[in-house]
């Protein structure tokens, strides 16, 4: 900014040069006080007594600095303060605390300077003082910050330690549990076989006249399926929950169109009796981050499913596709089924037999195994649905 022309400057005010040098020591923003080398107070100014509520009177050659000062601040003072007057001269940035007329204390920082006579004799001390209670308060709060801060981590620390023994109690308890149901449907199998095939002798060997025997028998017969079907069920299901998690290193990429090709050809009986197809397009995505046996049965689950879950009159119609989003595969599969009602069912949706259309056989397990799949392979699986019009996976799996 450049200077005003001087008819337009003020009239410089002489009064203000001629401050009053005692003035300026009474009322100065800090406190000043000098004390001879034991300590005892010889002058001090105004702001200082303001400060600490006493009169000129009560001080002055009648007290020593140091008896303003807490017992802790006493024993500092003598110990450490007189010592480093001593040898530098000087003192700077020492915190004490003074005691007030009333008994309140008040935070400040001392600055002092030894004066020494022609001999180098201590003559007097010259103390400065600032009132540092607000930088106190602003210090407290830091202190005590830090250390809800450091009990919150220890809390956390203890939380962390208290989730650590749980997920090892519960990968225990799973341990266990895969034990129990692996041994329960191995032990179970041999029994349900030894049954079916009596009950087949029973069928060959003894007739039965009562004319409702056949729906009963018929009963029988699908009650025996479907008990099989869920052992071989659990018995996938532990096999799956056994499977290590692949390493980066160890991860495995499988071509996506022989596998898909594979299951197409194990349901072309059923897909071929409801007059149905498979519709393909894999030529984006040639390959997947997933081991061949993962994709194959998750595949297999999702592509029966679609066929089982076929709506009544219409033949179904199977779409099989692979693309990229944001260079991840997504594999899709949309059929033309029954649907599913996911604001009433979606929670539900991957939990171990949870079965949406009890009219049509079924274990409850595939798409279990299906989410256990992708997310082993670090993926995971979205769905879609509408009631009467068809359902939507899609299969998002990891670059």
């Amino acid at each position: 900014m450049s200077r005003p022309p001087d008819h337009f400057r003020p009239p410089l005010d002489l009064r203000l040069t001629q401050e009053n040098l005692e003035d300026l020591y009474d009322n100065a923003p800090c406190g000043y006080c000098s004390c001879l080398p034991d300590g005892t107070l010889v002058k001090i100014n105004r702001t200082l007594l303001e400060w600490l509520g006493y009169e000129l009177t009560t001080l002055v050659a009648r007290k020593c600095f140091q008896e303003l000062l807490t017992v802790g601040g006493r024993l500092h003072y003598e110990t450490h303060f007189v010592p480093l007057l001593l040898l530098r001269n000087q003192a700077r940035e020492i915190s004490y605390l003074l005691r007030r007329a009333n008994g309140t204390r008040l935070p400040v920082l001392l600055n002092a300077t030894l004066v020494r006579d022609t001999n180098g004799q201590p003559l007097v001390v010259r103390i400065t003082l600032f009132d540092i209670t607000e930088r106190r308060k602003y210090e407290d709060e830091l202190l005590r910050a830090r250390g809800q801060a450091e009990r919150q981590g220890e809390d956390l620390a203890r939380a962390n330690d208290q989730l650590t023994r749980q997920n090892e109690e519960l990968t225990r308890i799973n341990a266990d549990l895969d034990n129990f149901v692996y041994t329960a449907s191995h032990d179970l199998r041999q029994p349900i076989n030894n049954m079916a095939g009596i009950f087949a002798e029973l069928k060959r060997t003894t007739p039965f006249p009562d004319p409702e025997a056949d729906g009963m028998v018929r009963m029988f017969e699908d009650s025996l399926s479907q008990i099989m079907a869920t052992i071989t069920g659990l018995t996938e299901v532990v096999q799956l929950q056994r499977q290590a998690v692949p390493t980066e290193q160890e991860e495995e990429v499988v071509a996506l169109l022989p596998v898909v090709e594979e299951v197409v050809s194990a349901l072309r009986p059923q897909l071929e009796e409801l007059k149905g197809a498979f519709l393909l397009d894999l030529g984006a995505v040639p390959t997947l981050p997933i081991s061949r046996l993962s994709l194959h049965s998750l595949l297999y689950n999702l592509l029966s499913n679609s066929l089982k879950y076929a709506q009544a009159g219409r033949p179904p119609q199977v779409r099989i596709s692979a693309h990229l989003e944001n260079g991840a595969p997504v594999l899709t599969v949309h059929d033309n089924g029954r649907g599913m009602d996911l604001e009433r069912h979606g929670r539900e949706l991957f939990q171990l037999f949870r079965r949406f259309h009890p009219e049509v056989p079924g274990t409850g397990l595939g798409l279990y195994l299906v989410n256990r799949l992708v997310c082993q392979a670090g993926g995971h699986v979205e769905v879609a649905s509408t009631v009467g019009e068809g359902t939507s996976f899609r299969i998002c799996l990891p670059r």
